[in-house]
This record gives structure tokens, C-alpha cells and sequence, in this order.
């Protein structure tokens, strides 16, 4: 028998993509996380199949080699892309360790059988980053009085995210006096009042996952100078009765020069 790694060779000085290709590949996850594994299946196979090669990319190109496996003496040649971290199973399969954002893209697989036949398909592979804890940084002091303004940022290095905010473990409402910046990382709440007392986070996502910062508890007193509606009542008493000595004490001494 030919060894699988001599007919790939063989196959690569001529071999293009067909139109109709019978097998399908799974990808599982489709969509995986990075340090993850990833395992590309092969379904609806047909005929005896010898052996399998694996490519990056969507050709079957000897320099984008992954791995060839042959199945009589269970023997497998590495190629120029493999990485040390990808294994081809003995049905065919494909699983790759450790999955790094690198990895992502295309993979083909070609099956040959026993007549030197050959079928190929291809599957899609989309890594993700797992994202670190963003924070919270505020503008001003912890404790806020009322009419005042208060910008919140939230703070991280990681890209093509979209953020976030949280307040009171709930998506934050729009409302008159909260602004978000275009990119949504700062929370501007101008003027500040009572009811946007409370806990606030911010969260990061991206395709694949999430994360939120600690909690941050804004908290909102009346302005030292404001007057409560018994205070004003106290100052108004108050000039009553000093217009009332005072008119008092006139009289008093108009009447003593009469």
C-alpha cells in the first residue's frame, strides 16, 4: 500500500477544491475560548477511508500542512503548520490544545480511500479572549450632595468590547440627567439626585464573554445649604418676631417722649 503522507504529496502537485464536496466537519465549540480545546469532527464519511490530512486555510496547500494520519499503521506526520498542539484522531478528527486567538480561521480536511480518492471539507474555527476585571474610576469624592455632577469611567485595555452599566444589579436606564459617552465608558450624572443613589458597575463583553467591575456605591446627601421646608418656617417665625419686638420697643419709646 502507498503510504498516506506520499499520496498527499502526490495529491498537492494538482489537487484543487472540489464544487460538491460529500463530507461536512462540526467544529466544536464553534466558538471557543482561548486556552480551550477545539476539536474539528468529520461527518458523513463514506467508502474505506486510509487516511486523512489536515490544512489551514481553505486549500489544500502542503506549506498550510497541519498533520497526515494514516490509519493501517496508525502513524502521523507532522507538517509545516503544525504547532505541537493539534492531533488528528483516529476517526479523523482534528483537536487542537490550548486554543490561542492564532488559531482562529478556516481548516480543511481531506479523507483518502482505499482507490486513492480523495473528499475534502472545511470547517470554521472563531477564538475569543477572556477578558480581565475592568474598574471604576469617579471624578470626585464618595459622599455627593444634590444638583452636583458626578463622571464615572470605566477603565480597561481590552479591544473590540462594547460596555456597559449596571445600577442596583440592573441594566441602567436611560433618564434625563444621566449621559453616556459614545463609547459608553464614562457615566456622566448631571445634576446628581436622590434616586441615583446607589450601587453601580460597568461591564465589558465581547463575542464570547463578560466581565464586571467591583461595586461602586454612590452615595448622595441634601446640599448643606439647601432649606427644608421647616427650616424656612423657623427663619419666617423668626423675622415675625423680631418685627414684632421691634415695632414693640418703638412704641414703647414714642410713648415714653409723649
Amino acid at each position: 500500500m502507498i503510504p498516506l503522507t506520499s499520496v498527499l504529496v502526490s495529491l498537492l502537485s494538482f489537487w484543487t477544491l472540489p464544487t460538491t464536496a460529500r463530507l461536512t466537519v462540526d467544529t466544536v465549540p464553534p466558538l471557543a475560548a482561548e486556552g480551550s480545546v477545539a476539536v474539528f469532527n468529520i461527518l458523513e464519511k463514506e467508502g474505506l477511508i486510509i487516511g486523512y490530512g489536515w490544512f489551514r486555510g481553505n486549500r489544500i496547500d502542503q506549506r498550510a500542512a497541519i498533520e497526515a494520519y494514516q490509519i493501517i499503521n496508525n502513524s502521523h506526520t507532522p507538517g509545516p503548520s503544525h504547532t505541537g498542539r493539534e492531533t488528528i484522531k483516529p476517526n479523523g478528527s482534528l483537536v487542537i490544545q490550548s486554543v490561542k486567538k492564532q488559531d482562529e480561521g478556516t481548516y480543511t480536511v481531506i479523507t483518502v480511500k482505499a482507490d486513492l480518492t480523495n473528499v475534502s471539507a472545511s470547517g470554521q474555527l472563531q477564538v475569543y479572549s477572556l477578558l480581565q476585571q475592568p474598574s471604576i474610576q469617579v471624578s470626585d469624592p464618595m459622599v455627593r450632595e444634590k444638583e452636583n455632577k458626578v463622571v464615572m469611567t470605566c477603565i480597561t485595555n481590552e479591544m473590540d468590547i462594547t460596555v456597559k452599566w449596571i445600577f442596583n444589579k440592573q441594566q441602567l436606564k436611560s433618564a434625563k440627567n444621566v449621559f453616556l459617552s459614545e463609547d459608553s465608558k464614562n457615566l456622566t450624572i448631571d445634576p446628581i439626585k436622590k434616586e441615583n443613589a446607589g450601587d453601580y458597575q460597568c461591564e465589558i463583553s465581547n463575542i464570547g464573554t463578560s466581565n464586571r467591575s467591583e461595586t461602586f456605591e454612590l452615595k448622595v446627601k441634601d446640599s448643606q445649604f439647601k432649606l427644608t421646608t421647616g427650616t424656612i418656617a423657623a427663619i419666617i417665625i423668626g423675622i415675625l418676631v423680631g418685627l414684632a419686638v421691634t415695632v414693640a420697643l418703638m412704641y414703647f419709646l414714642f410713648s415714653n417722649k409723649l
